[in-house]
């Protein structure tokens, strides 16, 4: 063969074979959205779980030695998506469960206190459901939680046990099973008030180190209670044969401090990661690689964003979130940043007399803390989140340049450009307020 010939050989050669790498990629790109379209699932109905201040570290699941949750850890294990790094909005109960729900943060909703609701500009998980059809319901035992009315049937039964919650929820699921829906189950047999901490133990100087060991063994015992609870609804999810059609996620709305800060068995006024960290556990039935692990840092406000991903309904442009379901697919799409907010007025009420504001942005690494007091006082805490996970040691005067790159994310988040609304006003009727105190929300 001469010479002239190889040359054309080859020629041809590298042009089949660029051409056959292109059809390649073209058919792995093509099967690559038919498949992440297939994982979808528009006709399932969702059930969204909140346990109130459940730590993630006292979950087997999560690496707790003591078998806290062996149900929650097997559905984690066998069925659903682990999320190790999901952080929530705000520290305690009412600003959080606003901005799960509506996927914004605590500074776009205007919701901080008690006696605020989403403004109607506000558009809801719940109401977007409700629009494409979804039959909702709400059922919890705060007893003090406030809503625009917009789920169809709703039920907050302040003290109910968990067995009592998981029975409502068996009946609503029995009554509604043929209609698609949406029910979120907010259980409290995990609050300090539901394990018998009084208001004036939740203090180190005021608590034992025996103490502290029996309030988080019941604590503890709180959890596994909760966790037999879920191993009975996801049972009558099967016996209803809705299970294989229906969206679970288990979270909390915050954690709980437990002596680590001197606050003991309480939560609020302060974003440390034992407030703030979630666990979060995602399981849909057309999902694949279940079981798995994600290590990504993640937001509760990208749950309505997800949810919305997966049923194929239009996200909203006011969703501050993002959906997971990319990163599910394995794509690195995960925040680099978290964002959690606290305000603190007397009485835990917007006519109370303003007191602190605190905001933290978080990575997987590390945390800047913003304080901000009524007397215009400023201060910065900056920790390092894999040498010190109890965030003890303050770094800010020490590592400048990484406090310096997360102030100005910070002051990027404080000043970003948000919706034009305002929470709405809704005063409390005295048996709100008395629900309240009876938990140790207001004085």
């Amino acid at each position: 063969m001469n010479k002239k010939k190889r040359k054309i050989k080859k020629k041809n050669l590298t042009i089949f074979l660029l051409v056959s790498v292109i059809i390649f990629l073209v058919i792995l790109f093509n099967q690559s959205g038919k498949n992440f379209d297939n994982v979808k699932c528009p006709d399932c109905n969702l059930i969204l779980i909140t346990i109130d201040a459940l730590r993630p570290d006292h979950l087997g699941c999560y690496g707790y030695e003591r078998n806290t949750s062996p149900n929650i850890d097997r559905f984690a294990k066998e069925e659903g998506y682990l999320f190790t790094q999901a952080i929530s909005q705000a520290t305690w109960t009412c600003p959080s469960i606003h901005s799960l729900i509506s996927s914004t943060y605590p500074s776009t909703t205007g919701v901080y206190f008690w006696d605020q609701i989403l403004s109607d500009l506000t558009p809801t998980l719940t109401q977007i459901l409700k629009k494409e059809g979804f039959y909702t319901g709400f059922i919890s035992a705060h007893g003090g939680l406030p809503h625009r009315n917009e789920f169809d049937t709703f039920e907050d039964v302040l003290d109910a046990k968990g067995d009592v919650i998981t029975k409502k929820a068996a009946l609503w699921i029995e009554k509604n099973q043929n209609k698609q829906f949406f029910l979120w189950i907010h259980y409290m047999d995990t609050h300090d008030r539901s394990i018998g901490v009084p208001i004036e133990k939740q203090s180190i100087e005021n608590m034992t180190p025996e103490e502290i060991k029996i309030y988080s063994s019941k604590y503890d015992e709180a959890i596994n209670y909760v966790d037999n609870q879920i191993a009975c609804l996801l049972e009558e999810l099967k016996e209803r044969e809705v299970y294989n059609n229906t969206i679970i996620i288990i979270t909390a709305d915050h954690g709980e401090e437990m002596c680590e800060h001197s606050i003991c068995f309480s939560h609020g006024g302060y974003v440390w990661d034992s407030l703030i960290r979630v666990p979060l556990v995602f399981y849909y039935p057309n999902a694949p690689h279940k079981g798995k692990v994600i290590l990504s840092q993640v937001q509760l406000i990208d749950i309505a964003p997800t949810v919305c991903d997966i049923l194929k309904i239009k996200k909203q442009k006011t969703f501050e979130g993002k959906s997971l379901l990319p990163l599910i697919e394995g794509k690195d799409i995960s925040s680099d940043y978290a964002f959690s907010e606290h305000k603190e007025n007397q009485d835990d009420l917007s006519t109370g007399d303003w007191v602190y504001t605190k905001i933290s942005i978080r990575s997987t690494e590390w945390k800047l803390v913003y304080y901000m007091d009524r007397q215009g006082g400023k201060e910065y805490q900056l920790y390092n989140l894999k040498n010190d996970p109890q965030e003890l040691n303050n770094l800010a005067d020490i590592e400048k340049d990484q406090f310096k790159l997360m102030k100005a994310k910070l002051e990027e988040y404080m000043t970003r450009a948000k919706q034009n609304i305002s929470s709405s006003i809704k005063p409390l009727d005295e048996e709100t307020k008395e629900k309240l105190r009876s938990l140790g929300y207001l004085q």
